[in-house]
């Protein structure tokens, strides 16, 4: 795309002692003079479109809408700014260059977040190392002296029932909405197989496993009587070999249950 003004004319345009607004403001009034192309009824400019430098006020030509909205600079000026140094560009003098205190490496920080945290430090790991070094000024006095006695005698006061928070091996998992919890105890090692993974086992089974002398088995159901889990009596607890047994002798009464008192 070529501009379609005399060479005459364009030269009396640039050659004025006008501001660079000016130039370009008569620059684009010639192209809509000179130019024989029809402008789109929804067109904004006609290319090429003028504008002026933000460097040295040199007019150039944009030529499409991206170029005319984007391009500030002539292609002198963007040229010696891409080859611009980066300690001389705009973005870095709003920087500062530093000197990490633990590895040594110089860095680029924005002024106002050194301003701000007083932190210069290139990365999380140099941030770790000056952080641990300075935890370890203010460690524990008395972590010399401590021996394995002193800890193992730790381990055994709180173990157990000699912990402060020992509420008798006992924990209850609450289900959701209003219903009642199930309550889990410590499981005796002979049945560990009915156990989860941190040792606990429903009381309610466990009482039945007791009165059989065996492990349940994990198709077997445990029913309460009066529908209460936290009524773990054993003339409350019944035994089904199914859930679905179970379910079935909830809606006629039968088939009847494996076990009870």
């Amino acid at each position: 795309m070529k501009s379609e003004i005399p060479s005459t004319t364009f030269n009396q345009i640039v050659q004025t002692n006008s501001s660079p607004e000016t130039i370009v403001a008569l620059l684009n009034e010639a192209e809509n003079t000179y130019s024989d192309e029809p402008l789109h009824w929804n067109a904004k400019r006609r290319y090429p479109f003028w504008k002026a430098c933000e460097t040295c006020g040199k007019p150039f030509p944009t030529y499409n809408h991206a170029q005319a909205g984007r391009n500030r600079f002539c292609a002198v000026c963007r040229e010696k700014k891409r080859h611009q140094p980066r300690g001389e560009q705009k973005w870095r003098q709003r920087r500062a260059s530093l000197i990490c205190p633990v590895c040594g490496k110089k860095f680029w920080r924005h002024k106002s977040h050194v301003e701000k945290t007083g932190l210069p430090i290139c990365s999380r790991e140099c941030n770790g190392v000056l952080r641990g070094a300075e935890w370890k000024k203010h460690a524990h006095k008395g972590r010399a002296a401590w021996s394995e006695e002193s800890e193992q005698a730790l381990v055994e006061r709180m173990t157990g029932e000699n912990n402060p928070a020992w509420k008798g091996g006992v924990t209850y998992f609450r289900k959701h909405g209003n219903y009642p919890p199930i309550k889990y105890v410590r499981c005796p090692s002979e049945y560990r197989a009915m156990a989860r993974k941190d040792g606990y086992v429903m009381e309610h089974r466990l009482i039945v496993a007791q009165h059989l002398g065996r492990c349940l088995k994990r198709s077997e159901v445990v029913h309460h009587i009066d529908h209460d889990p936290t009524n773990n009596d054993p003339h409350n607890l019944m035994l089904f070999a199914s859930n679905s047994q179970h379910k079935k002798y909830e809606a006629v009464g039968q088939p009847g249950p494996l076990w009870q008192l």
